[in-house]
Protein backbone atom coordinates (compact mmCIF):
# COMPACT_ATOMS: atom_id res chain seq x y z
CA UNK A 1 0.00 0.00 0.00
CA UNK A 2 2.73 2.30 0.98
CA UNK A 3 4.67 1.68 -2.20
CA UNK A 4 1.36 2.60 -4.47
CA UNK A 5 1.17 5.77 -2.53
CA UNK A 6 4.40 6.93 -3.16
CA UNK A 7 4.39 5.64 -6.70
CA UNK A 8 1.23 7.98 -6.97
CA UNK A 9 2.92 10.76 -5.02
CA UNK A 10 5.72 10.19 -7.47
CA UNK A 11 3.40 10.73 -10.16
CA UNK A 12 1.66 13.69 -8.93
CA UNK A 13 5.01 15.87 -8.69
CA UNK A 14 6.60 14.50 -11.85
CA UNK A 15 3.54 15.95 -13.60
CA UNK A 16 3.34 19.02 -12.41
CA UNK A 17 4.69 21.83 -14.49
CA UNK A 18 7.60 23.47 -13.61
CA UNK A 19 7.26 26.84 -12.02
CA UNK A 20 10.13 29.04 -13.21
CA UNK A 21 12.07 30.95 -10.94
CA UNK A 22 12.51 34.66 -11.71
CA UNK A 23 15.79 36.10 -10.53
CA UNK A 24 16.06 39.56 -8.18
CA UNK A 25 17.23 41.29 -10.88
CA UNK A 26 13.49 40.45 -12.98
CA UNK A 27 10.88 42.38 -12.71
CA UNK A 28 7.94 39.99 -11.20
CA UNK A 29 5.08 39.39 -14.23
CA UNK A 30 2.91 42.30 -12.30
CA UNK A 31 5.19 44.96 -12.54
CA UNK A 32 6.26 44.11 -15.70
CA UNK A 33 2.42 44.50 -17.22
CA UNK A 34 2.69 47.95 -15.87
CA UNK A 35 5.84 49.12 -17.06
CA UNK A 36 4.91 47.65 -20.48
CA UNK A 37 2.07 49.50 -20.51
CA UNK A 38 3.05 52.57 -20.19
CA UNK A 39 5.79 52.43 -22.58
CA UNK A 40 3.29 51.19 -25.22
CA UNK A 41 1.46 54.14 -24.53
CA UNK A 42 4.66 56.11 -24.87
CA UNK A 43 5.57 54.58 -27.98
CA UNK A 44 2.14 55.14 -29.35
CA UNK A 45 2.01 59.12 -28.17
CA UNK A 46 5.15 59.16 -30.36
CA UNK A 47 3.10 57.79 -33.69
CA UNK A 48 0.66 60.09 -33.41
CA UNK A 49 3.67 63.17 -32.70
CA UNK A 50 6.14 62.10 -35.58
CA UNK A 51 4.22 63.86 -38.24
CA UNK A 52 4.65 67.25 -36.19
CA UNK A 53 8.08 67.02 -36.05
CA UNK A 54 10.41 63.90 -35.93
CA UNK A 55 13.21 65.48 -33.49
CA UNK A 56 10.26 66.43 -31.49
CA UNK A 57 8.83 63.72 -31.26
CA UNK A 58 11.99 61.74 -30.85
CA UNK A 59 13.37 64.32 -27.18
CA UNK A 60 9.40 63.35 -26.02
CA UNK A 61 9.68 59.87 -26.13
CA UNK A 62 12.93 59.76 -24.76
CA UNK A 63 11.69 61.71 -21.82
CA UNK A 64 8.73 59.32 -21.11
CA UNK A 65 11.21 56.89 -21.02
CA UNK A 66 13.60 58.03 -18.49
CA UNK A 67 9.92 59.39 -16.72
CA UNK A 68 8.42 55.29 -16.82
CA UNK A 69 11.89 54.16 -15.33
CA UNK A 70 11.61 56.75 -12.58
CA UNK A 71 8.10 56.31 -11.88
CA UNK A 72 8.63 52.80 -11.36
CA UNK A 73 12.22 53.46 -9.54
CA UNK A 74 14.18 50.69 -12.21
CA UNK A 75 16.83 51.31 -14.36
CA UNK A 76 17.18 50.93 -18.09
CA UNK A 77 19.19 47.88 -17.38
CA UNK A 78 16.70 46.05 -15.09
CA UNK A 79 14.03 46.76 -17.91
CA UNK A 80 16.23 45.46 -20.47
CA UNK A 81 17.12 42.12 -18.27
CA UNK A 82 13.45 41.81 -17.64
CA UNK A 83 13.32 41.79 -21.21
CA UNK A 84 16.04 39.30 -22.41
CA UNK A 85 14.11 37.16 -19.40
CA UNK A 86 10.66 37.19 -20.81
CA UNK A 87 11.55 36.86 -24.11
CA UNK A 88 13.37 33.61 -23.66
CA UNK A 89 9.87 32.49 -21.77
CA UNK A 90 7.51 32.95 -24.56
CA UNK A 91 4.65 31.53 -22.52
CA UNK A 92 5.05 34.12 -19.69
CA UNK A 93 5.59 37.01 -22.37
CA UNK A 94 2.74 35.46 -23.97
CA UNK A 95 0.70 36.11 -20.55
CA UNK A 96 2.03 39.10 -19.95
CA UNK A 97 0.93 40.97 -23.15
CA UNK A 98 -2.69 39.50 -22.68
CA UNK A 99 -2.72 41.12 -19.34
CA UNK A 100 -1.22 44.37 -21.08
CA UNK A 101 -3.89 44.22 -23.77
CA UNK A 102 -7.00 43.88 -20.88
CA UNK A 103 -5.46 46.81 -18.76
CA UNK A 104 -5.36 48.89 -22.54
CA UNK A 105 -9.11 47.67 -23.12
CA UNK A 106 -10.36 48.46 -20.20
CA UNK A 107 -8.78 51.75 -19.80
CA UNK A 108 -10.14 52.96 -22.91
CA UNK A 109 -13.40 51.50 -21.89
CA UNK A 110 -13.17 53.89 -19.24
CA UNK A 111 -12.41 56.99 -21.14
CA UNK A 112 -15.11 55.90 -23.67
CA UNK A 113 -17.68 56.53 -21.41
Amino acid sequence: MKLIFFILLWLLFACAEPKENIRQDILSENEFVVVLKDIHLAEANFELQKNKGMDKAKNKLSNSYTSICQKYNISEEKFKESLNFYAQNPEILEKIYTDVLEQLTKDRSVLDQ
